[in-house]
């Protein structure tokens, strides 16, 4: 199945799909005038649609819509963006395709990137979405100080992963029983001192993820699929 996007699909109406969409359909997959077509809106619905096809466009009549419900489990990962904007946009792809419900981007003491269009990393996580043949898209915020975001209704079961030596659990054991999480990433410097004790004051659990010291966007992307492979 090749899963399609478009932000409104309700039963019928008639959408029309933006340049880069049409051109996939008509061109590079040659999907003709008649053909039924899966879409979805990100926000958990599945539709068929019968298309249209135009010179310069794709546009499509909505038969059919059904209601996916989401997992029972929730992730939230914030992670500093790293100074390669294409390493950040490599999480995103890879988390979406994954699993995530929510990513938010903070901004620390030691980060190298303090800015960043969270436009570019939506089109990722739609690309990513269809890839991966999800129904719901992970929610990504705008860069927040992670002084603000820490103090922010979050999960219960809250956790950090630093590099400093101190007593640690495994992620993998720490997140045994726990379905509603977050995972704090820090930046290419680490957090701070300071960030550490603010995020222990704030209930969060300190976690390794093994003996290796990784990447900002490594270590996120482990977190995620270690989360993903307890849950299965």
């Amino acid at each position: 199945m090749n899963l399609f996007y478009h932000p409104e699909v309700h039963i019928g109406t008639s959408i029309e799909f933006d340049s880069s969409e049409s051109m996939h359909i008509s061109k590079v997959l040659r999907k003709q005038s008649g053909d039924v077509l899966d879409i979805t809106d990100g926000c958990g619905h599945h539709a068929k649609a019968t298309i249209l096809v135009g010179k310069k466009s794709v546009s499509a009549m909505i038969d059919s819509c059904a209601s996916i419900a989401k997992r029972s489990e929730y992730l939230e990962l914030c992670i500093a963006p790293t100074k390669n904007n294409e390493r950040t946009e490599w999480f995103v792809e890879k988390a979406v395709e994954i699993g995530i419900e929510k990513i938010t981007l903070i901004h620390c003491k030691h980060s190298e990137r303090p800015h960043l269009k969270t436009e570019r990393l939506r089109k990722v996580a739609i690309s990513a979405m269809k890839q991966s043949l999800k129904f719901h898209l992970p929610e990504i915020s705008e860069i927040i100080p992670f002084a603000d975001w820490i103090k922010g209704e979050l999960p219960e079961s809250r956790y950090i992963a630093h590099c400093q030596q101190s007593e640690k659990s495994l992620l993998r054991d720490a997140l045994a029983g726990h379905k509603k999480v977050c995972i704090a990433i820090g930046p290419e410097g680490d957090f701070s001192t300071e960030e550490i004790q603010l995020a222990l004051q704030h209930q969060f659990i300190p976690v390794s993820l093994g003996h290796s010291r990784l990447r900002t966007e490594t270590a996120a992307l482990a977190a995620v699929h270690t989360f993903e492979l307890i849950h299965q």
